[in-house]
């Protein structure tokens, strides 16, 4: 009888975990498999983690704990995680609940002199703009600023380093007015001077770089639509691409799930997404920077704007020729989508790293179903090789 016990026992258990259906054994899976991630050394170019099982939406890379060794942020809709690399493993120190807040972005920098990194996380409130920000104190993540009514981004300005940008949400445009250069106090983040690009020009998906290499910077962003655009700090624009750059399935509110149920206001208000990560980035000192992006395709051609469905994502880097838009390389195609990346150091690895966020499937009804990965690309090396092949302007 006990016998026949523990093989029920060990087939309803087998059965739940192979489902899905039991919560602290996928959230298990999802951040300490012991043993993922170590199939790769330092040396060779792509390293790929565990299977993350959650809806990653974000990522950022720093010296969040203050050691003097860069750690990896990721967030999902509503939590962020805090994962340490060493020794090429991947393993979870601490997260941090957001409780009903909804992430949209993040970013990790080191802002004020004192102290560690901090995560600049954009989030919201049935609608309302309500961003906070977490530090690193004792073990645990920390909200030390909350319900900021600005939604938030970090660039990295060729002559300043990392700034921490701010823009309003307005009652008929997403985005409202000026961005600002926000100032982070320690327990408060203050809108200071505006920062110059053009009102046109909203806060997520741009990068302000030397793409020429005479010292003048240019402004590449992606547009509504997914293309990718050169303007100049006056707002002229140089260019617009025919192929389509970025894509995003991360949605902004206009207003709360309770008015949900209010069809004609729902279908009238234009859709507004998070438009994903672009940056800059120079080879070496003295060469024109390279804008690296992000390239997909879409199960729906991009025709249906409620249905988004990007797959074969992969990052590219391109350079500015004066006229257009060259692509020199990209990464391999991921079988899903990039949600995110940047460039930053790792400990154990030498040189700067491309670290990629994919979504290798989405399920947004159930967020445990979901799978996500970080890969880990030697720069320098994915740049020599041009993996993949190339989608010039001049072919379309």
């Amino acid at each position: 009888m006990a016998s026949f016990v523990r093989r029920v026992y060990l087939f309803v258990f087998t059965s739940l975990i192979l489902t899905g259906f039991t919560f602290n054994a996928t959230l298990l899976l999802a951040k300490d498999e012991p043993d993922a991630g170590k199939k790769k050394s330092s040396e060779e170019k792509i390293w790929r983690s565990q299977e993350l099982s959650m809806l990653c939406i974000g990522l950022g890379v720093g010296d969040v704990v203050g050691d003097g060794k860069n750690e990896i942020v990721v967030a999902g809709p509503s939590s962020v995680y805090l994962y340490r690399f060493s020794e090429n493993t991947l393993s979870l120190l601490t997260e941090y609940s957001a409780g009903s807040l909804e992430i949209k972005a993040i970013d990790v920098a080191k802002i004020r002199k004192n102290g560690p990194a901090r995560i600049y996380v954009t989030a919201q409130n049935r609608g309302a703009v309500a961003s906070f920000v977490l530090e690193y104190k004792n073990g645990s993540l920390v909200p030390v600023i909350e319900n900021v009514s600005y939604f938030l981004r970090i660039i990295n300005y060729p002559t300043h380093g990392p700034i921490l940008l701010g823009q309003q949400k307005g009652l008929s445009n997403m985005y409202d007015g000026p961005i600002y250069r926000m100032e982070d106090n320690g327990s408060s983040l203050v809108a200071g001077d505006r920062f110059g690009v053009p009102l046109k020009i909203p806060i997520f998906g741009f990068t302000i770089g030397d793409f020429e290499g005479k010292r003048k910077p240019l402004i590449a962003v992606y547009d509504k639509d997914d293309h990718l655009r050169i303007y100049n700090p006056a707002g002229k624009r140089l260019f617009a691409s025919k192929s389509y750059y970025g894509g995003s399935d991360i949605l902004l509110r206009w207003f709360g799930p309770e008015m949900l149920p209010d069809r004609a206001k729902d279908m009238g208000v234009e859709l507004t997404y998070v438009r994903p990560r672009i940056q800059w980035w120079s080879p070496s000192v003295g060469e024109p920077a390279q804008i690296l992006a992000i390239s997909h395709s879409s199960g729906t051609m991009r025709v249906l704007s409620r249905t988004r469905m990007f797959e074969e994502g992969q990052i590219v880097g391109l350079i500015w020729n004066g006229d257009a838009l060259e692509e020199r390389w990209t990464t391999p195609k991921a079988q899903g989508m990039i949600v995110d990346f940047c460039v930053d150091s790792l400990p154990g690895l030498s040189g700067q790293r491309l670290i990629v966020l994919e979504r290798k499937k989405t399920d947004w009804l159930s967020f445990l179903l979901s799978r996500s990965q970080i890969k880990i690309y030697d720069l320098q090396q994915v740049m020599a090789e041009g993996k993949a092949t190339s989608r010039s302007e001049s072919a379309n």
